[in-house]
């Protein structure tokens, strides 16, 4: 009899908990059900979009230049931001710039930025649009469009058009800043050797950041202005020889003509020293 009740309790427990929690089982079991059935679907989904995207994709590179609008039109239209929507976008930056159409390449370029998923591609367009911005005279503009740069792959690379700007604007301070940094952002055994002669170009020069074009054009100016005024000294020389003041000289003093020489070989040291300074002052700057 006991045993008997003990089941009817039991049961009557079984019943008050699925009273009070039933309703939420089935709704707990029904999320997981959908949840499952929907995860499915979405990876059967996106991998079908994917492949559609890619055989559009493959159509726009392999058709003619007329009919490639309509397989990027599709692109931009159904595949708004996905990868090869954006790679059909660079190829159209491209093509613009190829055109020398740099307004519309830019328009390309600014819609990566807007739609493109991945990262690293928007910063690809930012570090292009960058160079098309200074191209139009937009330097500062340009600078703003760096600026938005993240840590990525290619923050190297825009960082050194940063340093290319700055050039242009004859910033040279914040060119070497903006170059320095470049080359810190390298990767581990990354090599540039023609950032590295970009670095040396706005090194400070006797304290001063000068472009390294100037510097050797000035000193190289400056030596051929002291060789010029030698040669002239020494045309001038030769003339008052020719009077015959150097021939009187000899002829009332015998060591005249001595002096005479001994003059044209201090001027003539003075010309090598001339020419050793220019030499040594351009290879200085070369350093």
């Amino acid at each position: 009899m006991s045993d008997y009740l003990n089941e009817e309790e039991q049961v009557a427990r079984m019943k008050s908990w699925w009273s009070d929690n039933g309703t939420s089982v089935m709704v707990a079991i029904a999320v997981s059900v959908v949840t499952i059935v929907g995860w499915q679907w979405y990876g059967g989904y996106t991998q079908n979009r994917a492949h559609e995207a890619s055989r559009v994709y493959a159509d726009f590179q392999s058709s003619s230049e007329a009919e490639k609008s309509a397989a990027a039109a599709i692109l931009s239209s159904d595949y708004a931001g996905s990868a090869y929507h954006t790679f059909a976008l660079f190829h159209q930056a491209q093509e613009a710039l190829s055109s020398r159409d740099l307004a519309l390449a830019e328009s390309h370029l600014q819609t990566v930025i807007e739609q493109a998923d991945d990262d690293l591609l928007v910063d690809l367009a930012r570090v292009r649009l960058a160079k098309i911005q200074h191209a139009l005279d937009r330097s500062s503009q340009a600078l703003e469009t760096l600026a938005s740069l993240s840590e990525g792959g290619y923050r190297a690379w825009g960082l050194e058009t940063k340093g290319d700007i700055h050039v242009s604007r004859g910033e040279i301070q914040l060119a070497h800043a903006a170059y320095e940094a470049a080359i810190e952002s390298l990767e581990e055994g990354e090599s540039r050797p023609i950032l590295d002669m970009k670095l040396k170009n706005v090194a400070p020069f006797q304290g001063e950041y000068v472009q390294f074009a100037d510097t050797l054009e000035t000193a190289l100016k400056d030596a051929q202005e002291i060789i010029d005024q030698n040669v002239v000294a020494d045309q001038n020389g030769g003339a008052a020889q020719n009077g015959g003041a150097a021939t009187e000289a000899s002829d009332t003093d015998p060591g005249a003509a001595d002096v005479e020489e001994a003059s044209t070989s201090i001027d003539d040291t003075n010309t090598e020293k001339t020419t050793s300074e220019a030499s040594t002052a351009e290879d200085s700057n070369d350093d």
